[in-house]
């Protein structure tokens, strides 16, 4: 299945509109719930835009489903036929605490397979999106990422609590690697790879809606996202999450693979 063009056009005008209202909005008073903890927060500007986007789709598709990180999507969902996978805000801590690092993230999959993802980097105004069959471009033009050669001369992005915790062999994988950074927004550190300022992200949890639009446009680049294991990610289900430049996919799954008994190797 090949991404209709009105279709991708819709999601980029939609898109363009809720980083505009994010934008306008940054400096109001915000409502500001936990929801497991006060590291997992959730604002009415998340509701506002999920809402926004969902309405959209639905007038438009209205047999679509769509899978979103605030409920407002559909309640039993499977993989058939076209699958809009929403995260309003990620990064919503940073978009409370810096008001800046936070992104919208768009994933369109049809049969389980991506045939589109976008990445709003709203405070920096940049769109980057994946067309499966087509490539891969920041602003409307083609992205021309930076040569990744190995992971000895690469950064690398991934969650701080992983390496601490040393999960998926986390400190190996740093000490072949020239350091680590991390945003805090899955979709910005997936960024990072697909600009090729680093040569992976490593997560040990992140939900569909967090690698959606990132695995799309991974799938368009040719690069690689799996479990750190090796295994094919599900659309449906919380997992740990590899994002990879391909130079060094197959490096960093044997490390992970051959130590010892200190890495943690349940993808769940």
């Amino acid at each position: 299945m090949t991404m209709d063009k009105q279709m991708h056009q819709r999601a980029i005008d939609w898109l363009n509109q809720a980083a505009d209202l994010l934008r306008a909005t940054l400096d109001s008073p915000l409502q500001v719930k936990q929801k497991q903890n006060a590291h997992d927060l959730v604002t009415e500007m998340d509701c506002r835009i999920e809402d926004y986007l969902i309405q959209q789709i639905r007038h438009y598709y209205p047999n679509h489903q769509i899978l979103s990180e605030e409920g407002q999507g559909d309640v039993f969902l499977n993989t058939e036929g076209y699958l809009w996978i929403i995260d309003p805000i990620d990064g919503t801590l940073n978009y409370v605490k810096e008001k800046n690092h936070f992104a919208i993230l768009l994933g369109i999959y049809y049969n389980g397979n991506p045939i589109a993802g976008y990445i709003v980097d709203v405070m920096n105004e940049q769109l980057y999106y994946g067309i499966v069959g087509d490539g891969v471009y920041l602003n409307h033009q083609p992205l021309l990422p930076i040569q990744i050669a190995s992971l000895e001369t690469s950064l690398i992005h991934g969650n701080v609590h992983l390496f601490i915790h040393n999960r998926y062999q986390a400190r190996e994988i740093l000490n072949h690697s020239l350091g680590m950074r991390h945003y805090g927004a899955a979709g910005l550190d997936m960024i990072s790879v697909i600009r090729g300022e680093a040569a992976l992200y490593l997560s040990p949890r992140l939900q569909p809606w967090d690698f959606a639009a990132g695995l799309a446009i991974f799938t368009a680049m040719n690069y690689k996202m799996t479990t750190p294991t090796g295994q094919p990610l599900d659309l449906l289900k919380q997992q740990a999450v590899l994002a990879c430049h391909p130079a060094v996919h197959s490096q960093v799954l044997d490390i992970i693979q051959s130590t010892d008994s200190e890495a943690n190797y349940n993808d769940n």
